[in-house]
């Protein structure tokens, strides 16, 4: 929807060009309009994408002494606009931003509790002097904030906050944990200034001083009973909100199992509605086939796009810039371009992400019907099995014998796990101990223990709090918005959470598959191909092209990046030229590498992007 900036200065005036200096640098996320509004040391700026009531939406928005700057959809907005009439309030626009602020009048904090949708928001109360701001429930939407002893500012992306920043060092702690998880977790970012709102969070301006307080927790409780009709159900209903619109909407359709329930459902909304799919020019890294056979059963027009290795090097500084933070997902460049094509079409597009966490859908969480035997014995005959099997020799099955007698809490950190502690000790020169990644998931894990979940729902926990927020939704809205195009999600929605909380084990995996109620759900809607079909994620071939074109550029920027006193150099190339030989599959931590260097030219040396 599009981007904003706020400023709270602690010692004067807002400085309005100053301000524009930061919100110009998001101009992406909102061509279509821009605001501003400054009082005192108080000061917003806005770029809209004009998606709800296309002639009253400019922001920031003032109502009664209130003024907002807001980034999202709220999917609610009517029936909550209908309450808030009844009980006395006029509206002057249809946008869903006045009935957000309205909320807030009425409700004051309290009023995040009845949004259902995506978003990131700032008000300023003059009637109390106070500054009041929110995340969504799940983090879809982004927000970051820096605070020195000037300032205090949030932005939609961060590199709006990089001229109030005074020390913009590298976080060795991110980057220990990043080498690790491929983002950034714990809602810091690789900058030692720079931090995120988390999901489910609102926050308190008063008196120079930040307060944060949870208003949301994603806690599953299997207390009633779920059906695959309620399943369909709460999915039809979502999709249908996450279709209003006043601009036209698309959807992405990948191979794969989520994009085409969403697909379907909105297909019954809108028969002309358009798809886009993306593939890449080498064997076995193309799912195209399947999604235009999809969007044919669909009966819905299917555009493709096809990226090849000289597209992929050429959009990489772009694809790094956009992100913010380094993300070590080599999908980020397909959906770059992907969200460049949709843009020609649409200026919405509903994906989906989110189904593997709430229906648990990833091929790792069926690990636990193979370590269920060991799940029973003592903790301490698992660790001595453990010992005895690291003495092994290196034979098939031996990795699996590890894995089932270390604790989970030992070694799943997340759907993605690239280096092992001991190996980045090796990588970086500034090593804490304390640091790993089972240290900093510790709370987590305990809090999962605490609401006595089983393995896979603790899987499951570990994603939603870690790796939905820090990869699937960053690249989502960083990618779209890169394009200018908002990006939709209507499996993360909190009604849809309220019925997947619910549901069993033996509806989550089976011995065969994931997602087992959400598959028996949607088997007579989606198209026979699609009903039992396994994930594949997003397949993305940096593994061949490492080999090639793409494995020079790779080495030249790590060599020319001035992170001597940071990395070992030296290790990484090793990792590059291994893979090379065909030694080992190094691709990903070569990837992860790489990306935090090229990160690190381009926001801490400050080399251009166009220069790359």
């Amino acid at each position: 929807m599009c981007g904003h900036v706020f400023i709270y200065n602690k010692k004067g005036k807002v400085d309005k060009n100053l301000l524009e200096e930061m919100n110009q640098k998001i101009h992406h996320r909102g061509p279509d309009d821009t605001g501003y509004f400054v009082k005192d040391n108080v000061g917003f700026g806005f770029k809209r994408l004009s998606i709800i009531d296309l002639a009253h939406g400019h922001q920031p928005f003032n109502k009664k002494e209130r003024t907002i700057i807001f980034n999202g959809e709220i999917y609610n907005h009517e029936s909550l606009r209908e309450d808030l009439i009844k009980k006395g309030y006029e509206f002057s626009t249809g946008s869903d931003t006045e009935v957000l602020l309205t909320s807030y009048i009425e409700n004051g904090k309290n009023a995040v509790k009845d949004l259902r949708g995506m978003f990131a928001f700032v008000i300023y109360d003059e009637t109390t002097n106070t500054i009041f701001g929110a995340r969504d429930h799940f983090g879809i939407k982004p927000l970051y904030y820096t605070e020195n002893e000037d300032y205090i500012a949030f932005s939609s992306e961060y590199k709006a906050l990089m001229p109030i920043v005074k020390d913009k060092s590298v976080d060795n702690k991110s980057l220990q944990n990043y080498l690790s998880f491929q983002y950034v977790p714990n809602y810091k970012t690789m900058m030692e200034s720079i931090k995120k709102v988390p999901n489910g969070t609102c926050f308190t301006i008063e008196n120079n001083k930040i307060k944060f307080e949870k208003y949301f927790e994603a806690n599953f409780t299997n207390k009633r009973e779920v059906t695959k009709e309620d399943v369909y159900n709460i999915l039809n209903d979502s999709v249908k909100h996450h279709m209003i619109s006043n601009v036209e909407v698309g959807t992405f359709l990948s191979g794969g199992i989520d994009s085409t329930i969403i697909a379907s459902l909105a297909s019954k909304i809108n028969p002309k509605i358009k798809s886009f799919s993306v593939g890449f020019e080498v064997d076995g890294y193309n799912e195209l086939k399947v999604a235009k056979k999809t969007a044919d059963a669909l009966n819905i027009e299917n555009i493709q796009i096809r990226v090849t290795q000289k597209d992929y090097i050429k959009a990489l500084p772009q694809v790094i810039y956009n992100l913010d933070d380094p993300l070590a997902d080599p999908s980020c460049v397909g959906i770059y371009f992907l969200s460049k094509e949709a843009r020609k079409h649409v200026t919405v597009v509903l994906s989906g992400e989110g189904a593997d966490e709430f229906f648990a859908g990833y091929n790792i969480y069926k690990e636990y019907n193979s370590v269920k035997p060991f799940l029973g014995l003592p903790s301490g005959m698992n660790r001595a099995l453990n010992k005895i099997f690291a003495k092994m020799p290196e034979l098939r099955g031996k990795n699996y014998l590890l894995r089932a007698t270390t604790p989970l809490e030992k070694r799943y950190i997340g759907n993605a796990k690239i280096f092992e502690n001991k190996e980045v000790k090796n990588i970086i020169h500034s090593y804490d101990e304390n640091n790993t990644y089972s240290n900093l998931l510790k709370p987590l894990y305990a809090d999962c223990k605490k609401k006595n979940y089983d393995y896979v729902t603790t899987m499951q926990d570990i994603d939603i709090n870690t790796w939905l927020e820090g990869d699937i939704l960053l690249k989502g809205d960083k990618m779209s918005m890169a394009s200018s195009i908002e990006l939709r999600v209507p499996f993360l929605d909190k009604e849809v959470f309220e019925v997947a909380k619910n549901l069993r084990l033996d509806q989550k995996i089976s011995s065969k598959n994931t997602k087992v109620l959400l598959r028996e759900a949607f088997k007579d809607i989606v198209p026979p191909h699609m009903v039992e079909k396994k994930k594949l994620g997003f397949p993305t071939p940096i593994r061949v092209w490492l080999k090639d074109d793409l494995g020079k550029y790779v080495r030249n920027v790590i060599n020319t990046s001035k992170t001597d006193d940071i990395i070992n150099k030296e290790y990484a190339i090793n990792l590059l030229d291994e893979h090379i030989r065909g030694d080992k599959d190094n691709s990903r931590k070569v990837w992860t590498i790489f990306v935090f260097c090229l990160w690190h030219q381009i926001f801490i040396e400050g080399i251009s992007v166009d220069s790359l």
